[in-house]
């Protein structure tokens, strides 16, 4: 593979000056296809403008930009969501197109092609014209040519539905109920054997419901929690237990390697790598709370952090549709934007979309397949889908050289479905009898796109809330603002009722488990679902979705946090539905930006002040460590009771010069995070140009750096090393973190033991639970410091024990990754832009775990790279709106361009900075020749 990237760097220096896209420039187009002439006016950025009569030629031309400047990536996604990326990247993508083919995005394409209305089918049918004439007209990306492929397959239709299926997928699509039914099974077995509670060491101690903070979206907006009317049958011990008893004995050891399997797959980009899933910010404020007396809001959603950038920014105008923001290359319209009367956002909402079962399988002459499943005591068939898996054969020197992959071992023949449910048969043991499947809602025939194309050209709420209803699938908070001065919240996508949940019971374990395949805890069917319903069961009535319009308090949060304040108590499941019905969204949600933020509103409206349009900036620039705040004076307690104490493990530590010099640093902290050198890209930095730092952003970087890595190691000497020595999965990083702020707060009553009986907080010899404790902060204070000295922080400290030299800049950093990696990452970017710092990769910024300028890496981080960090803003935008005005700013993590040249990073200095560019709409004439 190094040869393959040394290859495509050539190609990419020897060929972006022809191929790259220029800034400045105005191209009239009429070319074969299109009906009318139209115009793509390229600003200073390198942003398309596209103005034209028709809406065929505005979607024809957008696709035609697109095809010039994104090709590789569009083809990419469509590959991966389709299942034949081997094609393009020979035997690597292999292993992800098998299970891409096993889940069905493009059978779910397929099936939605029809369920778009004509208008959205034109718009596509458009759109996929105008990508064929710039892949006509425009040179191959470098790409191709270092992968031995000198010609790409035409776009269709099915590609654009493909690529929105695909980016849906990744923001819904859920595996964590593998990782909660694995430790739930393993921590009962363990409880079992050696003696404590399993089930609550599960429930209880570590992977609890309970976020971190109390920030929810519509009880904070508009008054308490709604709390229905009581459940009469929740999840209970017994229950568990049952549950637990009828899970086939090799069910655990296949939801392990098809975890495993997972990791390999592209398509599963972000729900594989903890702590770096999809996320977002968006909040939004009344006029009667800013300067203006216009409403303002803000949102920056959170995907992967790759090159070319995931968002592409664009203009679009004909008619009366006239739509600014940002897009996918691979669909036409605007995802994100505004148009001159309205604004939308949006943040991924973890709603539970996704349910896993068991499935019994039985030997079947009569099915296709030969095997069947057993529902409610009768035979069902499974149906295969014949499949032939291809792979790009690269380093032969012959071009377009594709090999087929025979069946056999871990390729498929076929790929089995659930008719019933349009399940994925995901995991198969047809000796033992019993197979995994997955059932989703983007299985189906959904219409994103379609709510999409109404966005764009609505003029108020009601037309926005109209297209809302299209929003099948891709679980989504939408902010909005307008012209009028509204605000507004709302939940969309559909949402499955649960028959168990229905009854107010749950047969066997939650949702959020593996569930039971044979019959009892289905999706509610629907003989004749609603017109405009896309999935053939009952779903959760918009009316009962979590939403608020002008909210009471003036303003409104959501950055993944709970939107409805239903997991605050820790159990998502006793709350009912106004009608009967346990009431469900989600069995958990994310616990820190969301405070954060809300936290920073609070005080300024406490203290009497108003938020303008650059008040909305700083915080989305802010990197304040909300978990910092918590754990920091327990530190700071530890190292007090340590003076003097009776305890010599306890007493020697404080007496430590090392330790005192490190709390003083935690002491005088504001829980920012600067990077403290001049190579660090800062918030304080102007305009992409860096400057030295203070004397107080120094202090500031080294006490994020201690603090950071001290969470790593008080993680391990508590959560980690408690399950470590059991050999007992653990929770991911943030999840632990939650977990060990709860026993913190317990610890008056419980003393360092979880519910389950588990003592998290062993120090051998030491019988007061206030001195584990404490020797444990200041002991996991010390391993941090021997960290930081240590050879593996070498490169980046020189094996220094002066705290002064542990700059936050030199851990936390982040590479743009190409997908295929090398040289088109930036860095190097080909050598245009070197890595900053000798010794280590990426380039280095403020942020980290948690923070709302999003940037985390694993809390447990603990090795030179592992402060690194990949997901983040895929573009800000702050907006304001009322009395008629509507203005708003942006910026991306990139350039315009996917093809090395003047547009591949241009723009990524001011995201690096927090910078905005204007984020307007067209003027002026419609088009050159004067007609309008």
């Amino acid at each position: 593979m190094k040869k393959l990237f040394s290859l495509v760097l050539l190609l990419a220096l020897a060929t972006a000056p022809a191929l790259a896209a220029t800034a400045n420039s105005v191209e009239n187009v009429q070319i074969q296809g299109m009906h009318f002439p139209g115009t793509i006016t390229r600003d200073s950025l390198g942003k398309a403008h596209i103005d034209a009569w028709t809406r065929h030629d505005l979607y024809f031309l957008q696709g035609y930009v697109h095809a010039e400047d994104r090709l590789f990536q569009m083809d990419s996604t469509r590959r991966a969501g389709s299942g034949t990326l081997a094609e393009l990247v020979g035997s690597a993508g292999l292993a992800g197109d098998v299970q891409a083919r096993a889940i069905g995005l493009r059978r779910a394409a397929e099936a939605s092609l029809a369920a778009l209305s004509p208008d959205v089918r034109a718009a596509i049918n458009a759109y996929a014209a105008g990508v064929n004439a710039g892949i006509a007209r425009f040179p191959l990306p470098p790409e191709y040519a270092g992968l031995e492929i000198s010609r790409v397959e035409p776009w269709s239709p099915v590609d654009t539905l493909t690529v929105g299926k695909a980016i849906a997928f990744n923001l819904s699509f859920d595996l964590s109920d593998i990782d909660r039914t694995v430790a739930l099974l393993t921590y009962i077995g363990a409880g079992q054997q050696v003696g404590f509670n399993g089930q609550a060491l599960f429930f209880e101690d570590l992977f609890r419901s309970e976020p971190f903070t109390s920030a929810s979206t519509v009880p904070d907006a508009s008054g308490p929690a709604f709390k229905g009317n009581g459940v009469l049958a929740g999840v209970t011990s017994d229950g568990v237990s049952r549950a637990v008893s009828k899970i086939h004995p090799n069910m655990l050891g296949m939801l392990q390697d098809y975890r495993r399997q997972m990791s390999q797959s592209p398509l599963f980009s972000t729900i594989n790598v903890e702590e770096m899933s999809a996320g977002s910010n968006e909040w939004a404020i009344a006029g009667r709370h800013t300067t203006s007396g216009n409403a303002l809001m803000a949102n920056d959603p959170h995907l992967s952090l790759s090159t070319p950038s995931t968002f592409y920014p664009i203009s679009l105008r004909s008619g009366r549709l006239n739509v600014t923001g940002v897009g996918f290359a691979g669909v036409p319209g605007v995802i994100l934007g505004r148009n001159q009367f309205i604004g939308w956002g949006a943040t991924v909402n973890p709603m539970d979309v996704t349910d896993i079962y068991q499935e019994q399988v039985v030997i079947d002459p009569t099915a296709p397949a030969q095997l069947s499943t057993i529902w409610n005591g009768q035979r069902e068939w499974l149906f295969p889908i014949l499949q032939t898996f291809r792979r790009n054969v690269i380093g032969d020197g012959i071009n377009d050289n594709l090999a087929v992959v025979p069946a056999g071992g871990a390729i498929p023949q076929a790929v089995l479905v659930v008719p019933r449910k349009n399940a994925a048969i995901i995991s198969l043991d047809a000796a033992a009898g019993v197979a995994v499947s997955v059932q989703f809602t983007g299985l189906w025939a959904t219409r994103e796109l379609e709510a999409f194309i109404r966005f764009n050209e609505a003029t108020n709420l009601d037309e926005f809330r109209e297209g809302l209803q299209y929003f099948d699938f891709g679980s989504q908070n939408f902010s909005y603002f307008d012209v009028e001065g509204n605000i507004a919240y709302f939940t969309s996508a559909e949402m499955p009722i649960r028959e168990d949940l229905q009854n107010q019971t749950v047969e066997g374990l939650p949702p959020y488990f593996l569930r039971d395949g044979s019959g009892g805890n289905d999706w509610v069917r629907l003989a004749n679902p609603p017109a405009g319903q896309a999935i053939p069961f009952e779903i959760l009535p918009a009316n009962e979705m979590p939403h608020v319009i002008n909210p009471p308090a003036g303003w409104f949060v959501n950055s993944n946090n709970d939107p409805a304040g239903t997991t605050l108590d820790n159990d998502p499941l006793n709350q009912l539905r106004p009608g009967g019905g346990i009431f469900y969204l989600s069995p958990g949600y994310d616990g820190f930006r969301g405070g954060r933020i809300t936290e920073m509103i609070r005080q300024k409206l406490a203290a009497g002040g108003k938020f303008s349009l650059a008040d909305m900036k700083q915080m989305q620039a802010d990197t304040v460590m909300i978990d910092a705040q918590f754990f920091v004076p327990h530190i700071v307690n530890a190292y007090t009771r340590s003076q003097g104490s009776a305890n010599p493990l306890l007493a020697g530590l404080g007496a430590s010069p090392a330790i005192a010099a490190a709390v003083g640093a935690l002491q005088m902290w504001d829980f920012s995070t600067p990077t403290g050198i001049r190579e660090g890209y800062d918030a304080a930095d102007v305009n992409g140009q860096l400057s030295e730092p203070s004397a107080a952003e120094i202090s500031r970087s080294v006490a994020a750096t201690v603090y950071s890595v001290w969470r790593g190691q008080v993680l391990k000497n508590t959560v980690d090393g408690v399950l470590a020595a059991g050999g007992l999965p653990r929770p991911d990083g943030a999840t632990a973190l939650t977990a060990l702020k709860k026993l913190i707060d317990r610890f008056p009553q419980r003393q360092g033991v979880g519910i389950s009986g588990v003592n998290f907080f062993n120090v051998t010899g030491v019988s007061s639970a206030e001195d584990r404790r404490d020797i444990i902060f200041l002991k996991s204070l010390a391993d941090a410091l021997t960290l930081l000295s240590s050879d593996e922080f070498a490169p980046a400290f020189g094996n220094s024990t002066n705290p002064m030299d542990y700059r936050w800049g030199k851990l936390h950093r982040i590479v743009f990754r190409h997908a295929l990696g090398g040289p088109l990452s930036i860095p190097p970017a080909g050598g245009a832009w070197p890595h900053p710092l000798p010794g280590l990769s990426g380039i280095p910024t403020d942020g980290g775990f948690g923070v709302v300028d999003a940037s985390a890496h694993s809390p447990r981080a603990a090795t030179l790279n592992g402060f690194m960090f990949g997901s983040g803003p895929s573009r800000r935008f702050v907006g304001e709106a009322g009395n008629g005005l509507m203005v708003s700013e942006s910026i991306l993590p990139g350039g315009v361009s996917g093809v090395p040249g003047p547009l591949y990073f241009n723009i990524l200095p001011l995201w690096l900075t927090n910078e905005y560019y204007p984020h307007s709409l067209p003027g002026g004439p419609r088009l050159p020749w004067g007609r309008r």
